[in-house]
């Protein structure tokens, strides 16, 4: 079977780090090497983690770090390190579950073309109901096997990578310091090197959202600052409305949506309700929106200023000429720029500039 190096950068959290180890032990079938970071931690959890070498024997690999050496650091070396097929990055405040590896691997092997992968997970909204626990949330999502839906970046909490992608791309860009944008920015990379993402649906690990980083000094100002180089080397993500109220030239549509939507943008598709839904592909950015079937511009426009109060549409986009010129003449109310049944190249174009103005 083939083999996958697991890497935990570890900055004290003991208890966490402990259910996390404790989980992996459990639930793991497929062979696998653990390599864990020590970036800094206090005696206690420096203990635990020495303890673990003995208990792993040849299957640990154990680096230490004096000080917290931050976590693009603490992963850039434990990949220098690897030597594995697959890398999958992992936070020291998940919890996994059976099989969520080997999952994982049989996707990758059953679609040549993906490079890095993503459990379901809480932190992409698969939450399991109340009541009911991480185990048999996960046991009843297995009948999703091999199948996936496609992602513009994936999250770093529990990240596969074919070791492939690390061939071609490198490491983790330094820049972003201690943490925040720098998976997305690997991401970009690999997509630059012709890899798409994707999301596992039938493997789940749930994630204790940001408890290694509770204890960061100045989160909002790392944050803003990682933001600034990521917005500037890439571009602004931006929101795009696709107003379809008649049947489009058959797969106009979901091109232009995928385009979009590989290239780091949400498209909203207000869609009226009796026609087919024009998408056959899965994709994390593509999201629905009904609108009414006797009163669709109407019910479009009021869907649209709703967003407006939250996260403004940058670009609506109809394949209709009298939709197009109605929704220009109101712009004063929605303030989205309106394209008319735009070839994909010009759509493209369009947005390439929009989000470059920064």
């Amino acid at each position: 079977m083939t083999r996958c190096d697991i890497v935990i950068p570890v900055w004290d959290q003991l208890e966490v780090t402990r259910e996390c180890v404790e989980s992996i032990r459990k639930h793991t079938a497929q062979p696998y090497r653990l390599i864990v970071v020590d970036n800094g931690s206090s005696v206690d959890t420096k203990i635990y983690l020495e303890a673990l070498k003995d208990l792993f024997k040849t299957d640990m690999l154990l680096l230490r770090n004096e000080r917290n050496l931050g976590f693009v650091k603490a992963v850039n070396q434990a990949l220098r390190s690897s030597d594995a097929p697959y890398v999958c990055l992992l936070n020291n405040d998940t919890v996994v579950t059976d099989g969520w590896l080997s999952e994982m691997i049989k996707v990758f092997e059953s679609n040549p073309g993906l490079g890095i992968l993503n459990p379901s997970s809480n932190t992409l909204g698969q939450f399991p109901s109340q009541g009911m626990t991480i185990d048999s949330y996960a046991a009843g999502i297995r009948v999703y096997s091999l199948q996936t839906q496609e992602l513009y970046t994936c999250r770093g909490f529990c990240m596969l990578i074919k070791r492939e992608v690390i061939d071609k791309v490198g490491l983790l860009d330094e820049a972003y310091g201690i943490g925040y944008f720098e998976e997305t920015d690997y991401c970009k990379r690999a997509q630059g090197a012709g890899f798409k993402m994707a999301r596992a649906k039938a493997s789940y690990v749930y994630h204790k959202e940001s408890a290694t980083f509770k204890t960061v000094e100045s989160k909002g100002e790392l944050f803003a600052k990682n933001e600034k180089i990521f917005l500037k080397r890439w571009g602004r993500p931006l929101r795009v409305g696709y107003l379809v109220g008649t049947r489009a030239p058959d797969g106009k549509v979901e091109d232009a949506a995928m385009a979009i939507a590989r290239s780091g943008h949400q498209v909203f598709i207000f869609l009226k309700n009796g026609l087919e839904w024009p998408v056959k592909s899965d994709h994390f950015e593509i999201r629905r929106l009904d609108a009414s079937r006797n009163f669709f511009v109407i019910s479009s426009i009021c869907k649209v200023l709703k967003r407006r109060r939250k996260k403004r549409i940058d670009v609506l986009v109809t394949e209709s000429a009298p939709l197009g010129s109605f929704l220009r003449m109101i712009k004063f109310l929605h303030g989205s720029d309106v394209m008319v049944s735009p070839d994909k190249t010009s759509l493209m174009a369009v947005l390439e500039d929009r989000s470059r103005r920064i």
